[in-house]
C-alpha cells in the first residue's frame, strides 16, 4: 500500500474512532476544499491515457491532472513578455535540432 493511501486510511480511522466526541475547545474550523469544479475535453484515447498512468503512479486521474494544471499555472505565474520569449526560442530551437 502506498504511503499517501496508508495515511488518508489512518485518518479516517482516526476520524471513525473520534466521530461522536465534541470538537476540542481549541480546534479551529476552516474551509480546505472550497474549490470549484472545472470542466474539459479530451478524446476517449487521452483520458485511456491518462486513466493508465495516474493507475500506474497509483493516484485518482482528477488528481493527476490537477497536478499537471497548477504546475503548469505556477509555471507562468511569473512569465514576462521577455521570459516567455525566450520559452519559446528555447523551443524552436529545440523542434529545428528534432526535424534536422
Amino acid at each position: 500500500m502506498s504511503e499517501p493511501k496508508r495515511l488518508v486510511e489512518q485518518a479516517a480511522a482516526e476520524a471513525d474512532a473520534t466521530a461522536d466526541r465534541p470538537m476540542p475547545p481549541e480546534a479551529a474550523f476552516t474551509r480546505p476544499n472550497k474549490s470549484v469544479t472545472v470542466a474539459t475535453r479530451v478524446s476517449p484515447e487521452d483520458l485511456a491515457d491518462i486513466e493508465r498512468l495516474a493507475a500506474r503512479l497509483d493516484v485518482p486521474p482528477s488528481a493527476l491532472v490537477r497536478g499537471w494544471i497548477l504546475a503548469g499555472l505556477s509555471a507562468h505565474k511569473e512569465e514576462t513578455v521577455h521570459s516567455a520569449i525566450e520559452r519559446i526560442s528555447a523551443d524552436l530551437q529545440r523542434l529545428r535540432e528534432l526535424v534536422a
